[in-house]
């Protein structure tokens, strides 16, 4: 394998390791000698479609040839029909869109929406909650509502925002109050309203928060609680975004992550899946909340007017619909979680499975207990590069491996998978 230290050596220091890759198709991947793997990352996320879907390359290839780029402030008729389609995905309950260039910068433009409907509907205090263990971006906004200390440790007050809450998010396997399912009642749903009543500086303006949690360890909520949540923030009118960069577009078996627990936000953000592999976020809101801003508030070179960003999202949208990867993703996951809880059964360090379609996560312990066991989610990672598989880990401890492969994956690549992260699991035990 050619050594990448060469190419790491030019920047700026970052995570980055081998394999160096070089082309891709459907959920596979190829590296710079022609070896290939079973992508379990996706991306993270962005090739829910597969890797250089036919239908996406060739949109974009017959945009390059039209218009790269909007200029100023003029209207694109394919930027404006994208955004019916996405309403249509919602109903049109939500309606209005604001495209970005990612994830970051689609819940900054959300947070930045909702304090202006604060303003205008005259709020004292601009309070913002959001999640222990949530992930939001890396610019400075999206760095304070982030919930993981390590993103922003030693960044000096970058990652500082006034006004911003964390509540304990709804982490059921490390419950953060030391209760068991049959007697949680939901506590950290409650935990909210205690944050609003006693730790806001003025009034709550804003929950944002990941409905699955991606990065923070693909924590997945017990039924019933999105609902309780909702029944709190109507009585404090607090807008609620529910960041849904990783987990829409089909990734847990429904358009949105939302839906499985039949929440109704005013906000949803997204990216990654939207793009096809071509840089674009972009937020859709209410009508109350899509008609805050006045028409200088905001604005973004690129976002609505990167046409080939248009032209893969609408191909994307095609192939989610023509080739019924909503419902493949949900049955691929049911798959998924009988081979893994199967493994489950038989390596202790498999402490718990977790998720929804093709959103999951393993959470990686000492065996004989739960301590999170992080240095052999490392080991687990690596061994999987070996045996042709790529996957990451994840979470506030480190321990947590996150399966999110495009969601054309086979039932063949899925058993080939869990088949290598068996033997990565056992081999990590014995080490």
């Amino acid at each position: 394998m050619k050594s990448a230290t060469s190419l790491n050596d030019y920047l700026v220091v970052n995570q980055n390791i081998e394999p160096v890759l070089t082309r891709g198709v459907g959920a596979e991947i190829f590296d710079e000698e022609g070896r290939s793997y079973i992508d379990l990352e996706g991306g993270p996320g962005v090739a829910s479609v597969g890797h250089c879907h036919p239908k996406v390359v060739e949109a974009i290839k017959k945009q390059a040839d039209l218009l790269l780029q909007v200029p100023g402030r003029y209207h694109s008729r394919m930027t404006l029909t994208l955004a019916e389609r996405l309403a249509g995905l919602t109903d049109n309950r939500l309606k209005r869109t604001f495209f970005a260039n990612s994830g970051a910068e689609s819940n900054e433009g959300a947070i930045k929406a909702s304090l202006k409907h604060a303003v205008n509907t005259r709020k004292q205090g601009y309070g913002i909650i959001a999640f222990d263990h949530g992930f939001h971006g890396r610019l400075s906004l999206s760095s304070a509502l982030t919930g993981l200390s390590k993103q922003k440790r030693g960044m000096a007050t970058f990652g500082i925002f006034p006004g911003v809450v964390h509540v304990h998010a709804p982490y059921c396997y490390r419950c953060p109050f030391g209760l068991q399912n049959d007697s949680c009642a939901m506590k950290c749903a409650d935990a909210i309203e205690d944050a609003i009543k006693t730790r806001m500086p003025g009034d709550a303006a804003v929950m944002i928060a990941e409905p699955i949690l991606g990065v923070g360890g693909v924590i997945t909520p017990p039924e019933g609680y999105w609902k309780k949540v909702q029944e709190i923030l109507a009585r404090y009118k607090v807008t609620l975004i529910h960041d849904e960069v990783f987990v829409g577009f089909g990734r847990t078996g429904k358009w949105f992550a939302h839906e499985w627990y039949g929440a109704k936000p005013d906000i949803v953000t997204f990216a990654k899946t939207i793009g096809g592999g071509v840089p674009l976020g972009g937020f859709i809101a209410t009508e109350e909340l899509g008609t805050a801003f006045d028409p200088p508030d905001h604005f973004t070179t690129y976002g609505a007017k990167n046409q080939l960003g248009m032209a893969a999202a609408h191909a994307v949208l095609d192939v989610l619909q023509s080739e019924n990867l909503i419902e493949r993703a949900q049955k691929a996951g049911e798959r998924f979680m009988k081979n893994l809880q199967d493994i489950q059964r038989r390596r202790p360090m498999l402490g718990d499975v977790r998720g929804k379609g093709l959103m999951i996560g393993l959470e990686i312990v000492e065996r004989g207990g739960k301590e999170p066991a992080a240095a052999a989610a490392k080991k687990i990672e690596h061994a999987m590069v070996a045996r042709g598989g790529l996957i990451s880990t994840t979470g506030v401890n480190g321990n947590v491996l996150r399966i999110t492969p495009p969601l054309v994956i086979s039932d063949a690549q899925i058993d080939r998978a869990c088949e290598a992260l068996d033997a990565s699991i056992a081999e990590a035990g014995e080490s």
